[in-house]
This record gives C-alpha cells, structure tokens and sequence, in this order.
C-alpha cells in the first residue's frame, strides 16, 4: 500500500456526492495529497433533438457549454462550504467538467492522473446493482488499476480517528497490516484487524490463528500500532456496526480473491457487503501477480 498522494472524487452534485467530496478533501488534508474532482454532464435529450431537426434557437453545444459552467461554478461553491465546515478556510481541489460517456470518462480520467484513490458515494434506495456510481465502483475493482474508497450514504465525515480491516489470518496479509499500520500513523489509534467467523465451528482454528498473529505482532501490538480481533457474527451485523460497535471510520480489503472468502462467495460481495456497508470500505487494488476476479 503506497503513500496516498493524488484522490480524485468522482461527482454527481448530489448529496452522496458531497459527502464523497467531503470525506476526499478531509484525506487530502490527512496525507498532504493533490486532491481532484470530476464530473460528467450529461447530454440532455431535448436540447440533441432539438440540435439535430433544428427546431428553435436552442443549440445542443451551447446549452453543454452553459451546463458545464454551470456545473463548475456549483462545485466551488460547494468546495468552500466543505473548507468551511472542516474549518480550514480553503482548499484547493482540481476540477475537472466533461461531457460524454460516465463510466469511461471518469475511469479514463482517474488514469491519466495517476489517481492512488477514486472516491465514489453510495446511492441509497434501489437494489446495489442498479445505482450508477456504485456500479462504477465495482468496475474500477474489477479492472484494479486503482484503489476505490466507496461512502455510504448519510455517512457523517467528522475525523478519521480509526482505520480498520477485514483479514482472514493469512500469511500473504503480513505484508499489508504492515502497510496498513503505516497508513494510520496519520489517525490517533492502532489498526483494528477484524476476522469474522459466523460459523462456530471455525471458531476454535479462528482463535488459534489469532494467537498466531498476536505472537507474530507483538511488538507492533505493544507500540499501539495494530490490534486483532475474532468477531462471531453473522457478515450482515458486522458489516452494519463497525463503526457503531468498533467505532471505526474507514474498513479496508484487499481486492485479491483470496481475500473475498470472508464473504462466502465473492459473488455475493456486492449484495451483502456494500450494500450494508455504515462506514467508508477502501478496496485496495490487486497487486500484479494476483489473479483478476469477476465480482459482479
């Protein structure tokens, strides 16, 4: 996990949309990184129509230029109110207003940035599948050329105080609680590293891997940098009461498939995973060596 240095925010000027902004600014200002947004207007039908039978005087790249300044003056707008509300006077954000396809123009944008982290906010009310952003989310992980950080909705952003993750006790994640406890050396307490097993029969080879870890980490555990944890629950409850129970701000999994065997099937990651999630979930990119995996 490398230092995070360039977010991009992807907007929909929507309420989700500013709590995603909200909470990319606040980890910009947390790791002193460039910090972006973009967002996509979208062709209106009637002004295409109108355009191509040339009915009126209203031209179809006219009304797109007024909708994208539109759009850009709204977002500053919006910029300052969040540097208001965090209490920082200002803050500087790239804003970046195109037209054209969502998906494609977004992830199109993210890479020729370099983005380290596309930050997406969730659409409440309709089944997880159907919603535009958090589909983009999925596509992002499934081609793991970034990281994806996906807001709830209604999430409130305060501080960052407590970073926590899903691990499973494998000896292939050493290296990323590691990378994990470099990354909340920016909050004010340790990692918390969660296993759940809603299954009680695995209970007993969960603890002993537990002690295993404890063993391995013990000086880091010790200095305050990393804790673990077998928590015994069904996924849905535990996904829905990190930040309540374990007042955690931001959950992190890697995106390798290994590591999807936490949720039974990863095919079933969206629907009782995402869909649930109360509190920020980063999906750390797959390293180069890991084997693609299809989570739709």
């Amino acid at each position: 996990m490398n230092d995070i240095k360039n977010i991009l925010v992807a907007s929909e000027l929507n309420k989700e949309s500013y709590e995603a902004l909200t909470y990319g600014i606040t980890l910009g200002l947390m790791f002193d990184a460039s910090v972006s947004c973009i967002h996509v207007v979208k062709p209106s039908p009637i002004d295409i129509v109108k355009e191509t039978f040339q009915i009126g005087s209203a031209k179809y790249g006219e009304a797109l230029k007024n909708a994208k300044e539109e759009s850009q003056n709204l977002l500053g707008h919006i910029i300052d109110v969040i540097a208001q509300d965090l209490g920082v006077g200002e803050v500087e954000v790239n804003l970046k207003i195109v037209s054209g396809p969502v998906h494609k123009s977004i992830i199109d944008y993210a890479e020729s940035i370099d983005a380290d982290l596309v930050v997406i906010g969730t659409e409440p009310g309709t089944r997880f599948l159907q919603t535009p952003h958090t589909n983009l989310a999925l596509e992002l992980i499934d081609r793991g050329s970034t990281n994806v950080l996906m807001i709830p909705s209604n999430f409130r952003m305060e501080r960052i105080e407590q970073i926590g993750a899903f691990i499973n006790f494998d000896a292939d994640e050493i290296q990323f609680i590691y990378k994990l406890m470099k990354l909340a050396k920016k909050t004010e307490n340790s990692v918390k590293c969660i296993k759940v097993v809603d299954n009680k029969s695995e209970v007993i080879k969960a603890e002993n891997l537990l002690k295993s870890f404890e063993r391995l980490f013990s000086g880091e555990i010790g200095s305050h940098q990393v804790k673990f944890e077998v928590v015994i629950d069904p996924l849905p409850i535990v996904v829905n009461t990190v930040k309540e129970v374990h007042n955690i701000d931001m959950m992190v999994i890697q995106a390798h498939k290994r590591h999807w065997d936490l949720y039974s099937s990863f095919s079933s990651f969206s629907e009782r995973v995402i869909k649930n999630i109360k509190c920020p979930l980063l999906v750390w990119k797959r390293t180069d060596d890991a084997k693609k995996i299809v989570i739709r």
